[in-house]
């Protein structure tokens, strides 16, 4: 594949060297570009969101020639649709400005793990260029449904309370909080009411979905299955009043689309995670860090291991949460008391459920309805089109997994009916 398709100058190939070099201690080398190629990052997509590439780079330095990869992400080439909604959300000019204005000052005060992909370019709000964490040994822990092991849960938790923590640093650190020192960055972009957005029919249509996997499944029934209907929809769209900033409790940076192909690992030689990165910071917001567990909870956990483990998992959180603040010299008690810790992760527990329950019908399909939305350029238009509805619908008629999956999760969510 031609690089050309990502109109690189010769200056901006140089600049993504150079950057990497600069996180290497070998900046001052000097060395020649041989060649480039683009390749596909992977064989099947790995987002709905974007375009995604591996940048290969060979260099010739101290008579030596190396190869570098990079992962690049960019506007859709090929759907204008999809482009066009985008655009709409801003989601390049959200993530450019997320990762290398606020990550980028947050990683400071946590050097010991790495939360997040270092952006070596971007181009306008079409390009991002950053170092390929594949690179690194980080890979995404392909599992059924996307649910993970309790070893991985807890190395999530734990780049998740880095982020966090670090945030109130930032905050502490520079005597303001981020909206004020970062204007406008982390505006809501997903869960919007503008009635022309796009998002708000999105939501109708998952509305839609769900309202039709009730009436079709006979798990619910009689008077429990009306009323489950008749009040779905304002349930649902609870999730407008949980992503605003909270007057109630403190607010941070939150990732906010912990899904699984969003969280990388890092395992030793026997499987076992020894670290976590995130990426796909497009939908990030400023609310308190108990949106973003029970989220990452909600999302890559089943019920039983819900049951049985939450209080070690928050423990644990916690835990690292107070490590960092005070590897910071800041005062956890100060921040997040462990009851007010406690009692905003019970609040934020339905932000996370309903959060969890619009998205799921989408990435927990299995690959053969994934495939068939990826080849319909009107399924991949936007979140969740109506073809993709009637996709979502027929997965659970004929999926066992998927059918169980969302009934476990719906059958939660309904619990506030």
């Amino acid at each position: 594949m031609d690089t050309k398709r990502l109109n690189l100058s010769d200056s901006e190939l140089r600049q993504i060297v150079n950057d990497h070099f600069t996180t290497c201690d070998s900046a001052d080398q000097a060395y020649r570009i041989v060649q480039t190629a683009l390749e596909p990052f992977s064989p099947c997509p790995e987002g709905f969101l974007a375009d995604h590439y591996a940048l290969k780079v060979t260099i010739e330095r101290n008579g030596q020639t190396e190869l570098l990869s990079f992962f690049v992400k960019c506007l859709p080439t090929e759907n204008p649709v999809l482009r066009s909604y985008l655009e709409e959300i801003g989601s390049f000019r959200k993530e450019s400005s997320v990762l290398q204005r606020i990550v980028g000052s947050i990683q400071r005060h946590c050097p010991w793990r790495t939360v997040a992909p270092r952006v070596h370019l971007a181009v306008e709000e079409q390009l991002l260029v950053m170092n390929n964490l594949k690179s690194n040994g980080y890979s995404v822990v392909k599992r059924e449904g996307g649910l993970l092991e309790v070893v991985f849960v807890q190395q999530a938790l734990e780049t998740l309370a880095n982020l966090h923590a670090c945030s109130f640093v930032l905050e502490q650190k520079q005597g303001k909080r981020l909206p004020e020192l970062f204007p406008t960055v982390l505006n809501e972009n997903a869960w919007v009411q503008t009635s022309t957005s796009t998002r708000v029919k999105d939501v109708a249509n998952v509305i839609k979905l769900y309202t039709e996997l009730v009436k079709i499944c006979d798990h619910w029934h009689g008077p429990r299955k009306q009323t489950i209907l008749e009040r779905l929809a304002p349930l649902i769209r609870k999730i407008y009043t949980y992503v605003e900033p909270s007057h109630e409790f403190r607010n941070c940076l939150n990732h906010g689309d912990l899904w699984c192909n969003n969280i990388m690992f890092k395992c030793d030689g026997q499987g076992q995670p020894i670290g976590c990165a995130l990426v796909d910071y497009q939908l990030s917001r400023y609310v308190p860090p108990a949106y973003d567990i029970n989220l990452l909870l909600y999302l890559t956990t089943s019920r039983q291991l819900r049951d049985e483990n939450l209080t070690a998992l928050l423990d644990h959180y916690y835990k690292c949460f107070v490590d960092t603040l005070e590897r910071n010299q800041v005062n956890a008690s100060e921040i997040y008391p462990r009851e007010t810790f406690l009692r905003c992760c019970e609040h934020y527990r339905l932000a996370g459920l309903i959060h969890s329950t619009i998205i799921s019908g989408e990435v927990t399909l299995p690959s053969k309805f994934l495939e068939e939305i990826f080849g319909d350029l009107q399924s991949t238009a936007s979140f969740m089109p109506d073809t993709k509805v009637w996709i979502c619908v027929k997965a659970f008629q004929a999926d066992e997994r998927y059918r169980k999956h969302l009934i476990e999760l719906l059958d939660e969510l309904f619990a506030y009916v």
